[in-house]
C-alpha cells in the first residue's frame, strides 16, 4: 500500500474531530432531555451518524476504499443539499460557503496520490 497522502490524513482527522463532537453532543442532548422525548431520539440518531463518521474516520486512516466511498457520499449530499438551500432562500454565497469543506474533501480523496493510498 502507497505510504497516506496528507490530503487524506486531513480528511480522516476532521472526519474523526468531526464524529467525536456529534457524538459528545448527541448524548448530551439525550440525556437532558430525556432518553425516549422527541428530542432524545433526533440524539439518538445523532449519535449513530456521529459513531459513523469516527468510523469513517479510521477507514479513510487505514486506505479502506469503503470509508473513502462513503466519505465522498457524504459529501456530495452536503453539496446537493447546499445548492437546494438556494431554492430556499439561502444565498449563492453562503451555499458556496457551506459547501467548501465538501468540495476541498472530495479534492483530497481523488488526487493521483489518494487513488494509489485506497487502490484505485
Amino acid at each position: 500500500m502507497a505510504q497516506r497522502p496528507l490530503g487524506v490524513t486531513l480528511v480522516a482527522i476532521i472526519a474523526w474531530l468531526s464524529g467525536f463532537l456529534q457524538s459528545v453532543a448527541s448524548i448530551i442532548i439525550i440525556i437532558t432531555t430525556g432518553f425516549f422525548s422527541g428530542p432524545a431520539i433526533l440524539g439518538w440518531i445523532s449519535l449513530i451518524i456521529g459513531l459513523v463518521t469516527l468510523f469513517v474516520g479510521v477507514g479513510l486512516w487505514r486506505g479502506n476504499p469503503t470509508a473513502r466511498t462513503i466519505a465522498t457520499i457524504v459529501f456530495v449530499a452536503n453539496i446537493v443539499l447546499e445548492l437546494l438551500g438556494m431554492f430556499n432562500g439561502e444565498s449563492l454565497w453562503s451555499a458556496l460557503a457551506g459547501s467548501i469543506l465538501s468540495i476541498i474533501g472530495l479534492i483530497l480523496l481523488y488526487t493521483r496520490r489518494a487513488r494509489e493510498y485506497f487502490g484505485a
